[in-house]
């Protein structure tokens, strides 16, 4: 039996005398000792374990399956290599002999783990211990381990060579001696020798070059007979011997040179490997080969070079079209080349024609494009690229000429891939051997000129550097300079269409098949195909540098430059050629040298006006790549003197402020490019057209002018495709045209401008419509002409494109893109048309049957174009009225019609592209639809009506995108605006209309949505500012001023005198009633802008109310004023509002209903009251309870105004509201206004049928799924307000909860299934009690919180037993009667005040008291009331104690749990006190496991002023319980214990002291980390009464527990290791040890990191060691005895505190009886334990113990 066991035998119970306890306590102790004693003792007789059987586990461990444990094990060894580096190579030699590979599995880890530590071991011995035998001993097991498996380069057979190696670098010649004597064995040792000799040279290049020449002299034998298996591991090895070698005579320089035999060997070696296995079939060899015979040419004579060449040439070259990095194959080739080329000691070996194979094979591969490599290759293949291009600079320095003609000839290849080379070694070369080559520079200028039609992108982005270098370098002169310039110029003009295209495909590509795309830092070096951008990215570049740092490339570049601009395969270029020719130009004028000297002499340049035209065009895009218009601006400042001479300094005035415009349109670009691109391109087109309208008109040179428009004509082909440039293009035609006096060359440049117009597309489509406008402001007549010409075409034409749609018409346009460019020519002709002749005009613009016509278009395009060409009709219209030629438009309904048609939708709502294009065409048909109602005649109602249902639903609109949706619903606003201020004609008709409107938008004002509220408020606003203006005489609501049509159609009545009232409408008119409870929601709302917005609404109604004529009979003047005052203080809250200033929202709420409250009449305030049903429904929850509050007030200021029949009805739209309502607190709130309303009436309520009805719901419904709450639940916080409502319900609901009973049935025999209900097994009843009794506590009544407060215990002891009851459902699965009375017990806190109770169950406690620890929440309830009412706490003792005896087991237990609470409080008389001692005390036996727990919970909680007193009878009841059954009440006890004993004196505890000293140390073994949590504790609390006589006592339970606190430091349980550490640095002092007690204050004590522990672990043992020695049989019997416990790290603990321990022992001669015992069990838990933490342990623990063993 087990000490633990031993100890936790009998029961030293409660009952016996202290003579009998201490007696059965020490015979407890003795068995302890003897126990100790007998383990010494048996391990005494266990076999001693030998140092060399420790080491022998050690390195058996290195096999172990688990990394950690072979890492320990390694460490382990190396720790104690340095001082038992013999022992360890002797065990470690063991290994192989007892088995080796087939003891322990070949290849595995153990092996090699052996080997590495032997490798360690021979590295770091001493040079003394260096004994020839031993190392000749583990020479001969590496070696012979080598070469006997028939694998090779295993992990294990590295090892073995690393062994090798790490001899060598300490006895070189015994390792090359033994590798020597394997070199005549099998293939396979001998590859294994070689290999190992390699990694030798490598390591130690100084000890391998000495014995070369013994190597080869026994290496070259066998190479004959080398299976291609192992040449290349060969192959390797001579080649690092080369290395060696070459290194060897750069650290020696003084060193003689190798002598006959070293090179006949290195000959003789080479000529085998050239001859032979350059020839394998194995590739791998071939490879290596060809790089050991590279790192071979420097060693052997010219001689045998030459000789070699012919065979040496051909298989590296052949190499390259097997292998895909070919790094290693051309470095061998570049040595080759040098060693042949260019030696010191004689001519090279090599004539060009022989090399001439070297540089074909070379040249595909220096192609930038050759090779398809990813990223990871990428480095390998730059490395390749630039040996490469050593190779041939190597053979272009000896032979220049050759090479030159060589390369000549390969340029015109056919293959891309040499002539891609070719260049690319061009462009490396030149450079290098311009000197050479400069006579024959013409030679490559025209092999160069026949590469410039190329089109693989590759060859021109070489091309294109290869003519930079040339030009650098002055190889390019005259006519061909122009040619390369051409071609620069042509890679610069790359669209971005073309490289956007690429990219594209490139980029699917690479992601179809799982690419990844790489970009390279260099272009230049950049493998794979060459894309656009980088070709033009490269050209203009070039360009660049031609121009800026080659002067001798002026010449050239001008005026040749002049020409690039007009081509239109060139136009991509022209920023570039425009920054060119701006350096040209700033740098000739800055020498003097002006730009028209040359220009003069050419014939074949541009004119000024072709370029002028060109370059006008071309600046349409201020944002174009590269600043396109800033270049071009710049060109034309200094090219002004080619124009005319007037127009210069227009030009220097004009341009630097265009400047000036783009440079602040790129600074803003990606701030807002959605919403402001589109209005800076307009403002700049408008800039340019004005730009070239003012030119023109300094100019004033008609010749030039039609020359000019002549160019402009021309140029139309140079923008096919190019929609936007064409339609600048039109622009300045038109603007040019509009400048002529010639109408016959009008008429012909406007049929040209038709003809080369793509009416298919929009921009050019507008383009053209402004263009033929610009014409129609001087030649009107001439464009009608025109456009009926076109009308009358196209209706011809009808019939044939009938037959058209069988044959094929994709050549002509389609007919809604020419009814669109018809109806824009329309539009803009009459927009741009003479005020003073539109009238006269308006039947040719308008046509008879035109519009007809157009309103069939499908596209949306096409109908937005009619929709402006309408808009543009209508506001001709207007404009001719404000210049005072007014007149109706006549056809205006029916356009009017096609509109709305026209942007009639689909119905869909998704924002797809086709639907933006529908708003946006609905925006412009809203835009349209307000210019057309702004015309005479006057709008009828059905027009009015049709407008209003085919627009009002804009405002559901979302509001993204908002840069397409805002401009759409301001529109609509202007829109409803301009209808209200142009239809009716009297007063009352407007104030109809006005009504009309806001009804329809009323829907938008209440919606659910904000931004539908703020469009709809917004909308009202507006509309109400323009009704003001229209009720206020001599006022357009347009804004107009003095006579316009808008008044003047209210005033004149066919010359009647119709007094002022006709024109003004009634305030009954108004409906402000209605009205203001319509808005008066919004000014509640929870949108800022809204509240601010509904107030000026408010504002406006009341101002224009008091504007109009008073009701017959009302008293004007009193009622005025009264009015007037209000409004004054409605005023200065939106003067508020406006300047932002902080108010609070509810105050300004309420001065506007104040406001509001006075402003109303009687009748209007009752239309307000009944129809407040809406606005209580508000969506907007904070809206509806302004409204109550408003209602509220309303009833509250002139509720006495009411008679019974207005108080009836509004009482029903109250209760109406109440039941719409599912908001709870917003329905209380109606209840409120309810009551508030019945004040002044008597109303008597049947309480008992409210109970009755609150049963049934309760039984039959799930009242807390009531959509909007119980109503009956409202009505009792409506009128529980009453003081005789609240005496009622608490006598009622007292009695119910008395009798009652909760359960059905015996809640005990009830088993737990799904099946089970809650009217199955409860009483309704007392749930509606509950709820009801919840009910009055909410109240708030003063009489009922009274009463509450008289019957306070009986209360809580009610609520307390019954949450035993809900607690006894909740196990059962029923859980509604625990929610109901949580809310009651909720209601019961804030009734009485008592916060801190309410908050215990406030936030979990349907899981507190559902849960098992469900009493420890009935004491925190406890607490609080003892702490808020102590006086209460007698009479619920009192109470309580008869329900301790009650059947229900919850209910004891609940008072059980009142109980215990109530010990602790000090408050408490002395008498109850000792009543409640003695009542836990005998319930301490009780059959529940939950009552006894409470019950010493409960004694342990006394009073610490009274503890002493009954400490005494505590500590007896903690005895008793410790070794309790149930472990909830043990631990109760033990945690009880610590408590105690801080308040107990020193003679309660001194009885007890020793017993429990012995049953914690029981129960720091427990499987629960609580439990050892706490026992571990209570042992620190208890080292305070170690003083005295029992001090000794205690110290030996203190040295009994201090290895197992120390074990538990490192304990699994986080709450465990910081338990010992306390308790440790408690009981440490006792034993008066000042270094233990700084350990215990070190950083490494409060770490968990392991290293930490173990290091605190020596420290402890060493000071264990110093000071208490003779305790030591103790503590190995502790640590023994923890090597059986079930927890693995406390196993690992011990053992690496017993190695500790017996490693510091100071006293030698008290270590044999423990070293065989630990060492033993050590060898075993490292073996056979089944967890690596205790293996791996046990190992470092024998590391510490290895030098005390023998």
């Amino acid at each position: 039996m087990s000490l633990h066991a031993q100890a936790s035998n009998g029961d030293p119970g409660v009952g016996r005398s202290s003579k009998d306890k201490g007696d059965l306590l020490q015979s407890s102790i003795d068995k302890d000792d003897l126990l100790r004693s007998n383990i010494i003792r048996n391990n005494l007789f266990q076999s001693s374990v030998p140092r060399r059987e420790v080491i022998q586990v050690l390195v058996g461990a290195l096999g172990d399956e688990s990394a950690m444990v072979r890492k320990a094990a390694m460490n382990a060894l190396q720790e104690n290599a340095p001082f038992n580096s013999i022992a360890i190579l002797d065990c470690c030699t063991a290994v192989f002999r007892v088995g080796g590979r087939k003891r322990f599995g070949q290849g595995g880890s153990h092996i090699t783990g052996v080997f590495q530590i032997m490798a360690f071991t021979v590295r770091v011995m001493n040079e003394e211990e260096i004994d020839m035998a031993l190392m000749t001993k583990l020479v001969k097991v590496a070696s012979s381990e080598m070469t006997v498996s028939k694998d090779l380069d295993t992990d294990w057979q590295r090892a073995a060579s690393s062994l090798l190696v790490a001899i060598g670098t300490r006895l070189p010649d015994l390792m090359i001696e033994e590798v020597f004597l394997h070199l005549a064995g099998s293939a396979i040792a001998i590859s294994a020798m070689v290999q190992t000799l390699a990694e030798f040279a490598s390591a130690e290049a100084l000890k391998f070059t000495p014995h070369l020449k013994d190597v080869l002299s026994r290496v070259l034998p066998v190479l004959g007979n080398i299976k291609d298996a192992q040449r290349s591991i060969f192959a390797n090895a001579i080649k690092c011997w080369c290395q060696a070698a070459w290194q060897y005579r750069l650290d020696v320089p003084s060193a003689p040179e190798f002598d006959h035999d070293v090179l006949a060997f290195l000959h003789s070696a080479f000529d085998l490997l050239l001859r032979v296995w350059a020839n394998s079939r194995e590739l791998k060899v071939r490879l290596s080969t060809i790089e050991a015979l590279g790192n071979m040419v420097g060693l052997i004579n010219r001689a045998q070079l030459k000789a070699a060449l012919p065979r040496f040439l051909p298989a590296i070259l052949g190499l390259y079209k097997k292998v895909e990095n070919a790094y290693v194959v051309t470095c061998s080739l570049h040595s080759l080349l040098e060693a042949s080329l260019m030696s010191d000691s004689g001519p090279p070996l090599l004539d060009f024609e022989e090399l001439i194979v070297v540089v074909n094979s070379l040249l595909p591969l220096a192609s930038t494009n050759g090779n398809n490599t990813n990223c990871s290759e990428f480095g390998w293949a730059l490395k390749n690229y630039n040996e490469i291009l050593r190779c041939f600079l190597t053979i272009g320095m000896l032979y220049h000429d050759d090479i030159f003609d060589f390369l000549m000839s390969k340029i015109n290849s056919k293959e891309d891939l040499f002539k891609l080379g070719a260049l690319c070694v061009l462009k490396h070369l030149l450079p290098r051997l311009s000197e050479a080559w400069y006579e024959r520079r013409l030679v490559l200028i025209e092999a160069v000129k026949s590469l410039l039609d190329e089109q693989d992108l590759s060859v021109r982005k070489s091309l294109a550097e290869l003519i930079v270098v040339m030009a650098s370098h002055c190889y390019v002169e005259g006519t061909c300079g122009e040619l390369f310039v051409e071609f620069l110029v042509l890679q610069c003009a790359i669209a971005e269409e073309e490289v956007t295209q690429y990219r594209n495909q490139h980029e699917a590509f690479e992601s179809t098949m799982g690419l990844h795309i790489f970009h390279a830092t260099k272009t230049e070096l950049r493998m794979g195909a060459v894309s656009p951008a980088e070709l033009r990215t490269v050209s203009e570049k070039g360009l660049l540098l031609l121009t800026i740092t080659i002067p001798e490339m002026e010449v050239i570049l001008w005026p040749f430059l002049l020409k690039m601009i007009i081509p239109s395969n060139y136009t991509a270029a022209v920023a570039t050629i425009c920054r060119c020719i701006s350096e040209l130009a700033r740098h000739r004028t800055a020498y003097g040298n002006p730009l028209l000297n040359e220009i003069k002499s050419h014939t074949d340049l541009p004119t000024a006006e072709e370029v002028f035209a060109r370059l006008v065009v071309l600046l349409h895009n201020p944002l174009a790549r590269d600043q396109l218009a800033a270049r071009i601006l710049t060109v034309l400042y200094y090219l002004a003197p080619l124009f005319p001479k007037n127009v210069i300094l227009f030009w220097e005035d004009e341009i630097p402020k265009m400047k000036a415009y783009i440079t602040d349109t790129e600074d803003s670009k990606g701030i807002d490019d959605s919403k402001d691109e589109t209005l800076q391109q307009e403002t700049w087109d408008d800039m340019i057209i004005n730009f070239f309208s003012e030119s023109l008109d300094v100019i004033r040179d008609p010749k030039w002018t039609s020359s000019l428009g002549n160019s402009l004509c021309r140029q139309y082909v140079l923008y096919n495709g190019d929609d936007e440039h064409s339609a600048l293009l039109h622009r300045c035609l038109g603007m040019l045209l509009q400048k002529v006096d010639n109408r016959a060359y009008v008429r012909e440049k406007l049929d040209w401008m038709y003809r080369k117009a793509n009416i298919a597309d929009k921009t050019n489509r507008i383009g053209l419509a402004k263009g033929v406008g610009l014409v129609a402001a001087t030649h009107l007549d001439t464009v009608l002409e025109k456009l009926k010409n076109i009308l009358d075409i196209e209706a011809r034409s009808i019939f044939q494109r009938f037959f058209s749609l069988f044959m094929d018409s994709s050549n002509k346009p389609d007919l809604d893109d020419i009814h669109a460019a018809l109806a824009l020519m329309y539009g803009y002709t009459a927009s741009y048309a003479p005020s003073t002749v539109i009238e006269a005009r308006i039947d040719a613009l308008v046509g008879t049957n035109m519009l007809s016509r157009l309103l069939h278009v499908r596209k949306a395009e096409a109908k937005q174009a009619v929709i402006t060409a309408i808009d543009l009709l209508g506001r001709a219209v207007i404009k001719a009225a404000e210049s005072g030629a007014s007149f109706p438009l006549k056809r205006r309904d029916q356009m009017l019609d096609y509109t709305l048609t026209l942007m009639a939708g689909d119905g869909s709502e998704n924002l797809t592209d086709s639907n933006l294009e529908l708003l946006h065409t609905q925006t412009l048909a809203l835009n349209t639809c307000t210019t057309l109602v702004s015309v005479e005649p006057k709008l009828i109602f059905e027009t009015r009506n049709h407008i209003l249902k085919a627009t009002l639903g804009f405002f559901t609109l979302p509001n993204d995108p908002p840069d397409v949706v805002d401009p759409l619903i301001n529109n609509l606003i202007t829109l409803l605006c301009a209808i209200l201020l142009t239809s009716g004609e009297d007063g009352k008709s407007r104030a109809d209309q006005l009504q009309h409107i806001l009804k329809s938008i009323d829907q938008y004002v209440s919606s659910p949505i904000d931004h539908q509220r703020k469009r709809g408020c917004v909308t009202v606003h507006k509309l109400l500012m323009k009704f003001r203006c229209l009720c206020s005489s001599g006022h357009c609501g347009f804004g107009c001023l003095g006579t316009c049509i808008h008044v003047r159609h209210s005033t004149d009545i066919v010359g009647q005198r119709i007094p002022s009232a006709f024109f003004l409408p009634s305030r009954e008119s108004l409906n402000l009633g209605e009205r203001v409870m319509a808005y008066l929601p919004r000014c509640a709302d929870a949108n800022s802008e809204i509240q601010k917005i509904s107030a000026k609404i408010l504002d406006l109604l009341f101002i224009i109310s008091l504007s109009l004529p008073r009701p017959v009979g009302s008293t004007v003047d009193e009622d005025r004023e009264i009015s007037y005052i209000a409004l004054t203080a409605l005023e200065d809250v939106i003067s508020i509002y406006n300047r932002d200033a902080m108010i609070d929202q509810s105050d300004a709420f309420h001065r506007i209903v104040s406001s509001v409250c006075i402003l109303l009449t009687k009748e209007e305030l009752v239309a307000a009251l009944h129809g407040c049903v809406a606005a209580i429904c508000d969506k907007v929850k904070q809206s509806a309870e302004g409204t109550v509050e408003a209602i509220i007030e309303f009833i509250l200021k002139r509720g006495r105004e009411l008679n019974e029949t207005d108080v009836s009805r509004i009482t029903q739209s109250l209760l109406s509201a109440t039941v719409a309502i599912t908001d709870k607190h917003l329905r209380h709130e109606v209840l409120n206004a309810t009551c508030c309303l019945a004040e002044h009436t008597s109303a008597k309520i049947v309480f008992s049928e409210l109970l009755s009805a609150a049963e049934r719901d309760v039984m039959t419904k799930d009242i807390t799924r009531l959509r909007g709450g119980w109503p009956i639940q409202d009505a009792f916080y409506a009128f529980s307000q009453h003081d005789v409502l609240s005496m009622m319900f608490l006598d009622h609901i007292i009695d119910v909860l008395n009798q009652v009973p909760y359960y059905k049935e015996d809640i005990e025999k009830i088993e737990y299934t799904d099946q089970i209900t809650m009217p199955s097994v409860v009483s309704g009843m007392p749930q509606a009690a509950t709820l009801a009794l919840s009910t009055l506590f909410r109240s708030g009544g003063r009489i009922s919180k009274k009463s509450v407060e008289r019957r306070y215990a009986a209360v809580f002891c009610a609520l307390a037993l019954h949450f035993g009851s809900c607690h006894g459902l909740a196990i059962i699965g029923v859980y509604q009667p625990l929610r109901t009375l949580l809310h009651t017990f909720q209601a019961f806190c804030e009734c009485i005040g008592d916060q801190e109770m309410g908050k215990v169950l406030a936030k979990d406690g349907e899981h507190l008291l559902g849960s098992e620890k469900w009493t420890e929440t009935i004491g925190v309830l406890s607490k609080c009331v003892a702490t808020k009412r102590p006086k209460e706490v007698e009479i619920i003792c009192k109470l309580l104690w008869q329900s301790m005896n009650r059947s229900q087991r919850f209910q004891n237990e609940a008072a059980a749990a009142v109980l215990t609470e109530y010990v602790r409080s000090s408050e408490i008389p002395d008498s109850l006190l000792d009543q409640l001692v003695g009542v836990l005390s005998s319930y301490i036996g009780n059959e529940s496991p939950t009552v006894r727990r409470l019950c010493v919970s409960g004694l342990v909680k006394i009073p610490s002023s009274v503890m002493i007193q009954y400490s005494s009878q505590v500590l007896s009841v903690i005895v008793a319980l410790l070794e309790d059954p149930g472990e909830e009440v043990a631990y109760a006890a033990v945690q009880g214990l610590i408590s105690v004993l801080e308040l107990a004196h020193e003679d309660a505890v001194a009885p007890v002291l020793l017993n429990l000293c012995v049953r914690l140390r029981s129960l720091q073994v427990r499987l629960n980390s609580n439990m050892r949590c706490a026992s571990f504790s209570a042992m620190g609390a208890l080292s305070k009464f170690g003083v005295g006589a029992q001090r000794e006592a205690f110290l030996e339970q203190v040295h009994s527990s201090l290895p197992r606190l120390i074990f538990h430091v490192q304990d699994e349980e986080t709450i465990v290791r910081q338990a010992c550490k306390n308790t440790l640095r408690q009981i440490l002092p006792l034993l008066d040890i000042e270094n233990m007690i700084s350990l215990v204050n070190s950083r490494a004590f409060n770490s968990d990191h392991r290293s930490d522990y173990e290091d605190i672990v020596r420290d402890f043992t060493k000071n264990l060691c110093e000071h208490f020695t003779d305790r030591t049989d103790t503590y190995m019997a502790s640590a023994i005895q923890a090597f059986e416990t079930t927890w693995p790290i406390i196993q690992a603990n011990a053992a690496y505190f017993a190695g500790c321990m017996l490693s510091q022992l100071s006293d030698r001669r008290l270590l044999p009886p423990y070293l065989t015992q630990v060492v033993g069990i050590l060898v075993v838990k490292s073996a056979r334990s089944p967890d690596a933490v205790v293996r791996a342990t046990a190992a470092s623990a024998l590391s510490l113990l290895l030098e005390n063993i023998h």
